[in-house]
């Protein structure tokens, strides 16, 4: 125990006397207190940094999922799509070196990064496909969803119009309607009637079918209304037809022949006649 006398500057140190003594009691020595407060301020301040450090890291890491995710997505979803206008073909080589070769006003799409571990696209219009053997090369149009895994076929896919010409391996050909499916061996051909059926044909004349390549148009028992709408695509011209509902032409022609020559000798032999509105527009009646 220490005691300790507080002073005041009074006029007289008599008056001194009058105050009683007061006692401080400490639980520790002066020597002790002096450590103790040497130790506090020796002491290290706490360390925020790691808490910081480990915010930081995790939003590092989300931050790189989400953009793992973004670059995946984009390189799933990415779609290339080609486009072949009226009056022209074209020929595309796929990532996995599958060939296509594009009628007139044909579309293609797909998606260019993922075609190596997916191999599908869709089509609208008419294109013939040389595939290599490899996973499943699937073609999606209105109608019908063509497989293959190695082969060659021709798709036609135009409106309400669907078929599927096999030329070397097999191809498996389902309806969307109705869910109906066929596998196809060389020189046979599946189609879609009107109602929605799933048909095919054996030992179709293969010539015929892929003449447009060669650019030959072939038509047998052909509504003359279907045959007309093909000289639109390869000559990239308008055509209006006024004559009789029924009609139909059996023949070919050249794409050499210019679209003029084509429509007269088309509508020579079916007796009828056409008036040459422009160089790029006609009327049949």
């Amino acid at each position: 125990m220490k005691r300790i006398n507080l002073h005041k500057d009074f006029s007289s140190t008599d008056k001194l006397d009058q105050f009683p003594e007061i006692e401080f009691h400490y639980s520790v020595s002066e020597n002790s207190a002096w450590e103790n407060l040497l130790i506090q301020i020796d002491k290290p301040k706490l360390n925020t940094h790691p808490i910081f450090r480990s915010l930081f890291l995790r939003i590092s890491v989300a931050a790189t999922i989400l953009l793992l995710l973004g670059t995946v997505n984009f390189f799933r979803f990415y779609t290339k799509t080609l486009y072949v206008p009226a009056g022209q073909h074209f020929t595309y080589v796929f990532p996995d070196n599958s060939k296509i070769d594009l009628n007139a006003q044909s579309v293609v799409s797909f998606h260019p990064y993922w075609f190596t571990f997916s191999r599908s696209l869709t089509l609208d219009g008419e294109a013939f496909f040389t595939v290599p053997k490899g996973l499943g090369f699937k073609v999606v149009s209105k109608l019908g969803e063509t497989t293959v895994f190695g082969t060659s076929f021709n798709i036609y896919s135009r409106e309400n119009d669907y078929s599927v010409t096999c030329f070397t391996g097999k191809v498996r050909v389902v309806s969307t309607g109705r869910n109906e499916r066929v596998l196809l061996n060389p020189n046979e051909k599946a189609f879609i009637t009107k109602d929605g059926f799933l048909r095919f044909a054996q030992q179709v004349n293969v010539a015929t079918v892929k003449s447009w390549r060669d650019n030959m148009f072939v038509f047998t028992g052909s509504p003359i209304e279907t045959v007309l709408q093909e000289i639109e695509r390869q000559y990239n011209i308008k055509i209006h037809f006024d004559g009789k509902p029924g009609l139909t032409y059996t023949g070919n022609f050249s794409r050499s022949l210019s679209g003029k020559e084509v429509l007269d000798l088309v509508c020579t032999s079916l007796g009828i006649k056409f008036d040459a509105k422009s160089d790029t527009e006609f009327l049949v009646n």
